[in-house]
């Protein structure tokens, strides 16, 4: 296929997926609205206004919103890596290792809890995977040991406002999607900078070009291939993954009026086949594969609360009137004065209240609204995470109960939890990939898995102490370690950690003989603030030498207890002697008598 054939094939792949998704992505920007309180439209105000009624707004998707996100916060996991074979298990720890410094690096939990917040809101999320060529290190050529590859492996969130992908495609992880891809502005000297000399008239030839508006455009104006005016001009770059000939990964960047580059993709997998470096997930797919999230059951509901409230609201504050020809000359202005609260009508003329002029009463419609949005708002505490889920439902239940309840009331989040995680791990999985694939030098792994200890791993080669044995060890080669990842949780916090502080409090106070350490409690307190100052103070405390004259002290008094058990037990001895002695001397036939019963005494 030559350039111009490749170049429209990569355009209509492209189209086809604007067209197709046009309806997810117009959907999506309702519901990203709505969590951002713009739950009226301009012509719904306008109308309302008119009629001197308020345009309420009760966010109540907000709130949902912000509790799973806020959820998600203390669910956050880290990745771990198990060997497959046994003689495997110590390689495993620096792979491990690996992870969790990559993680850590790249700020992987943020970038995490901002994906969350995209699936949640628009309907779907997901990552992207790579690596950048690091800044050559000044230092290297003075070490003995390299300290790193070349590069870096970077994590990045992708836009769901900019993410695009095959209308055919019905899976919510795209597995069964042919092509991929990301939108990306650019100004030309960019383009030029990372595409070279070449990118100028690609990015020319596409300033000529028409322009239009959509959900790719560029932030803040609205234009589909070309945004800008005067001497800066910006275009809409598109990068696509799709399957090639060969059925493996191909990777492309271009735009309306070229292709910038393209070739294989870079990226290898686990089996040493081509891939994308993308981790997608959608909340849900309905059967005409239109992506979505939570946010759509939330709508209807959330429209009539404000509706309902803004109705009922008008009525309790506006009255209706009615009045004959007597009372006409006077009536707009005695409409007014019922507007205010100490407004005040004049009858003019015979007119009399209640024949020519009286108030028509609203009361049973205002409170009809009331009670139906009474109603909406209970239907609304069904949808999402529920009062139970929240914690909400009793305040003076124990911390253990509130967790069974958020436990009950996750299961109805089940779909979406599961989502976020088999996003971790597909996020995990292509981090180790990019390890295998271009970590390839000798380097040492800092790792902060301990507050109080940072220690460091060494890998491909490079020695490290191991801190138990004090022996070298040599780093394992990355390239050729085969292991499985899994997903470990976060400790659940919140309530159930401070019951159980608490349960260890009062052990501690039933501990009369010191079997629990004071350290411990400290240790296990949730929400100490200097945690960590007071267990080093109490540490160097213990490592301090001796005070001479407290063992001195201390040695003397368990002295004089010993010489005071010594005397009693002289003492004892003493009197057992004495006692011994005193029965060896009494004569036999008395000592008989004494042995046998008291004889029974007659009375005379």
């Amino acid at each position: 296929m030559d350039d111009a054939h490749y170049h429209s094939f990569l355009i209509d792949r492209f189209l086809d997926a604007e067209d197709g998704s046009d309806y997810s992505r117009t959907r999506a920007q309702t519901y990203v609205d709505y969590y951002d309180g713009k739950q009226w439209t301009a012509e719904e105000i306008k109308e309302l206004r008119k009629r001197g009624q308020p345009p309420i707004m009760w966010n109540l998707t907000r709130q949902k919103i912000d509790y799973l996100q806020g959820m998600e916060r203390t669910q956050r996991t880290k990745p771990r890596a198990l060997p497959r074979t046994p003689q495997h298990e110590q390689d495993s720890y620096a792979a491990t290792d690996a992870l969790q410094y990559v993680c850590e690096d790249q700020k992987y939990d943020d970038l995490r809890s901002r994906a969350w917040g995209d699936m949640l809101k628009a309907g779907w999320c997901g990552m992207e995977i790579t690596v950048e060529a690091r800044a050559p290190d000044p230092m290297a050529s003075t070490m003995l040991t390299p300290m790193g590859p070349a590069v870096t492996i970077k994590v990045r969130r992708c836009a769901w406002d900019r993410m695009f992908w095959d209308p055919f495609s019905s899976e919510d992880d795209f597995s069964d999607a042919a092509y991929l891809g990301v939108i990306v502005w650019m100004d030309r000297n960019e383009a030029i900078r990372q595409f070279g000399e070449e990118a100028g008239q690609v990015f020319d030839e596409t300033v000529t070009l028409g322009e239009s508006g959509g959900t790719y455009d560029d932030k803040p104006k609205a234009q589909s291939w070309v945004s800008g005016a005067g001497t800066r001009r910006r275009v809409r770059i598109v990068q696509m993954y799709h399957i090639g000939d060969d059925g493996e990964w191909d990777v492309a960047y271009f735009t309306k009026g070229g292709i910038l580059m393209s070739g294989p993709s870079p990226w290898i997998d686990e089996d040493g086949k081509r891939e994308h470096p993308y981790c997608w997930r959608t909340a849900y797919v309905d059967r005409d594969n239109n992506r979505y999230g939570p946010i759509r059951d939330m709508i209807d509901l959330q429209d009539e609360v404000n509706k309902r409230r803004s109705k009922a609201l008008h009525l309790f504050t506006a009255r209706q009137t009615f009045g004959n020809q007597k009372f006409k000359a006077n009536a707009n202005e005695n409409k007014k004065q019922l507007a205010k609260p100490d407004g005040h009508v004049e009858l003019q003329g015979e007119a009399q209240f209640g024949r020519d002029f009286g108030i028509i009463p609203t009361n049973d419609q205002a409170a009809g609204h009331f009670e139906l949005l009474a109603q909406a708002t209970a239907a609304f505490e069904t949808v999402g995470p529920n009062a139970a889920m929240q914690g909400k439902k009793d305040a003076t239940e124990s911390g253990r109960a509130i967790l069974a309840q958020q436990q009950g009331g996750a299961i109805q989040m089940g779909t979406l939890s599961d989502a976020l995680r088999q996003m971790d791990f597909a996020a995990y999985r292509k981090i180790w990939n990019r390890i295998r694939q271009y970590w390839d030098a000798p380097m040492w792994v800092r790792v902060t898995d301990d507050e109080q200890n940072v220690r460091f791993v060494g890998i491909n080669g490079a020695v490290t102490v191991d801190p138990q044995t004090g022996q070298q060890m040599q780093g394992p080669p990355i390239a050729q370690l085969d292991v499985d990842i899994i997903i470990d949780d976060a400790p659940v916090a919140g309530a159930m950690l401070d019951e159980q502080f608490n349960m260890l409090v009062n052990l501690k106070n039933m501990d009369a003989n010191g079997e629990i350490p004071f350290k411990s409690i400290i240790q296990a307190a949730p929400n100490l603030r200097n945690k960590q100052q007071i267990l080093r103070g109490i540490e160097e405390r213990e490592q301090a030498p001796p005070n001479p004259l407290a063992v001195a002290g201390a040695e003397a008094e368990v002295a004089d207890k010993q010489a005071s058990a010594a005397q009693k037990q002289s003492a004892a001895v003493k009197n057992i002697a004495d006692a011994e002695r005193t029965r060896a001397s009494i004569p036999l036939d008395y000592a008989a008598q004494l042995a046998q019963p008291p004889q029974e005494q007659r009375a005379y």
